[in-house]
């Protein structure tokens, strides 16, 4: 997991013109609710990263001559969004997918069109771009990936179950187009579990680090110590 303290400010100027500061009139609070937003992110592009390393002899580096072949080999292949944004054979104009993954089961091959998220709780607008864009790609590149059955799949990837993604977003899709991260995983051949344990390492320090940045705030020290004083 990405650590707190590797997280950088922005500038007190930046900070007064965003909603943080609004919220708590306070430069030193808002600047520290802006880095664990920052952190939010992070976390997600480590996410990603992970997927990658995990998935290396997975990986298409060449999607093009991938495509060119109707046949593929037995297995499940990888293709992240870099290497998706380089083909000439697939149109994005910007929706690209997180992922595209290919798989052969005996005779029948099948192609996911992937958005990889590490939450599952999206506002109405948000949710049902998301959607429509993972539908706008399938359908601009139907005839690239006429080879495969293809199916899009929003990934929560820390949701308990499909259930709970379609609700976090908002109903905006139906259960099958849902996928957890632990059949994301399955699907790839990767430990689930030890990813997880990964990212759970820096939590502790997060805590105390969070604690420790929020004490030597004289707004937030000042009202804890009027408390503890009656």
């Amino acid at each position: 997991m990405t650590r707190l303290d590797e997280v950088k400010g922005k500038s007190i100027e930046k900070i007064k013109e965003g909603s943080y500061y609004r919220c708590f009139g306070d430069v030193q609070i808002a600047s520290l609710l802006s880095r664990i937003q920052g952190l939010i992110i992070k976390n997600g592009h480590e996410l990603e990263n992970l997927i990658l390393s995990y998935g290396a002899s997975l990986l298409i580096h060449d999607l093009d001559a991938h495509l060119e072949h109707q046949i593929m080999a037995p297995g499940v292949r990888l293709a992240e969004k870099k290497v998706i944004k380089r083909s000439n054979l697939i149109e994005g104009h910007g929706i690209e997918p997180d992922f595209i993954i290919f798989q052969r089961v005996r005779s029948s091959q099948f192609c996911f069109i992937i958005e990889l998220k590490d939450g599952y709780e999206y506002d109405t607008k948000a949710s049902s771009k998301e959607h429509q864009n993972l539908h706008t790609f399938l359908s601009r590149n139907a005839m690239a990936l006429q080879s495969y059955q293809s199916f899009c799949k929003i990934v929560g990837f820390n949701a308990p179950s499909r259930e709970d993604i379609v609700e976090g977003f908002k109903r905006k899709f139906p259960p099958e187009q849902a996928m957890t991260g632990a059949e994301f995983c399955e699907l790839l051949g990767i430990d689930y579990e030890e990813i997880r344990s990964l990212r759970a390492l820096d939590r502790e320090f997060n805590i105390e680090y969070l604690i420790n940045e929020f004490s030597l705030i004289p707004e937030v020290r000042d009202r804890v110590l009027s408390r503890e004083n009656g």
